[in-house]
């Protein structure tokens, strides 16, 4: 045996020693689909943060598999697949599935809260373990929620043909909203709320279908909207979308208690640091959009009241349409309000 082959062989037998001692330490392996592209914000804060944390929060006895971009279903459809164990983790939207989780809403509503952090933890206050949401909608469906995400508040995007410059504007504008209480907001300001997933969105702007969305600056980004936006609000709320990723509570049962500490752990922690992330770069994205030659719309004093007599209409009215309908809305937006006032 030549001495090169000798060295060799201790090494490849130390590789192979590595990869057992890994495959053997990941004793439990869970599948997460959710609907965004692999290079989206919220990957990259914070699902992939929850990976890594998890992961060495267990000591390695985790491992996950994610499916991005609707890879084992459409994005209203992952309730379901969580449900049936097609996936172990889904990315749960209450607002997609709305015929079961009307109350999750809540944190879609406009003018609640000025940051993602602000959002994201009174959601979170809401959505985890023993929360309200979480006895409410969450455990009855099935799931439990192991981090949520809000991302910051939504602002009014448009594209050059919308020709958008003053709040007078919004008046018979096409604008792409989540369905529920941004719709009613945007009816509010005269404009027509138009349905569509987001990656949709950029075809439909440059095409005129629609004159424009609300989304926040990351997710322009993040969808490449950026080339055809050419102005946005500055400093709104016309709300955001309230994530969950949560776990198939049958799946979550079967886990050992180790490995449910470490996915706890990792969870909570992914909520505060993702937000804080959020708002560090929605703060530099609009300074890009400014550089880039983007124009930046502010209101009046007076405007702002009109918006804000608007959102407050609109978070009345969402709790009395699923009062009748039996549903403790009130209880549920009076709990949020003090979950945000707690952080301030």
């Amino acid at each position: 045996m030549t001495r090169r082959l000798r060295r060799s062989v201790p090494l490849a037998a130390a590789v192979f020693a590595a990869a057992l001692v890994s495959a053997q330490a990941a004793e439990v392996s869970l599948k997460l689909a959710d609907s965004l592209p692999a290079g989206h914000s919220i990957t990259k804060k914070a699902t992939q943060y929850f990976f890594d944390r998890a992961k060495t929060l267990s000591g390695g006895k985790v491992e996950f598999q994610h499916f991005p971009a609707e890879q084992l279903g459409k994005a209203k459809d992952l309730l379901t697949v969580t449900q049936t164990g097609l996936a172990d983790i889904g990315y749960i939207v209450p607002s997609y599935v709305s015929e079961k989780m009307p109350l999750g809403a809540v944190a879609e509503l406009p003018g609640g809260f000025n940051s993602s952090c602000e959002g994201a933890k009174a959601f979170w206050a809401l959505a985890k373990p023993g929360g309200l949401l979480d006895t409410l909608e969450f455990k009855p469906n099935g799931v439990r929620v192991l981090y949520v995400v809000a991302l910051s508040p939504y602002q009014a995007i448009f594209s050059e043909k919308a020709g958008f410059k003053s709040f007078e504007d919004f008046k018979g504008r096409k604008i792409r909203s989540n369905p529920g209480p941004m719709e009613l907001a945007l009816r509010d300001l005269g404009a027509v709320p138009i349905r569509m997933t987001p990656p949709e969105i950029f075809d439909a702007m440059t095409k005129g279908t629609i004159d424009g969305a609300l989304l926040p600056y990351t997710s322009t980004f993040s969808y490449g909207l950026n080339a055809v936006v050419k102005s946005v609000t500055v400093g709104q709320n016309f709300g955001t979308v309230g994530i969950t990723y949560s776990i198939n509570a049958s799946k979550w049962a079967s886990l050992p208690r180790d490995v449910q500490e470490a996915l706890t752990k990792a969870g909570d922690e992914t909520v505060g640091h993702a937000c804080a992330q959020f708002d560090q770069e929605e703060a530099e994205l609009a300074t890009r959009l400014k550089d880039t030659g983007t124009l930046m719309v502010t209101f009046t004093p007076e405007q702002e009241k009109v918006l804000e007599a608007n959102f407050a209409s609109v978070s009345k009215d969402w709790a009395q349409n699923l009062e009748k309908r039996g549903k403790p809305a009130d209880k549920v937006l009076a709990a949020f309000r003090a979950a945000i006032a707690a952080q301030r």
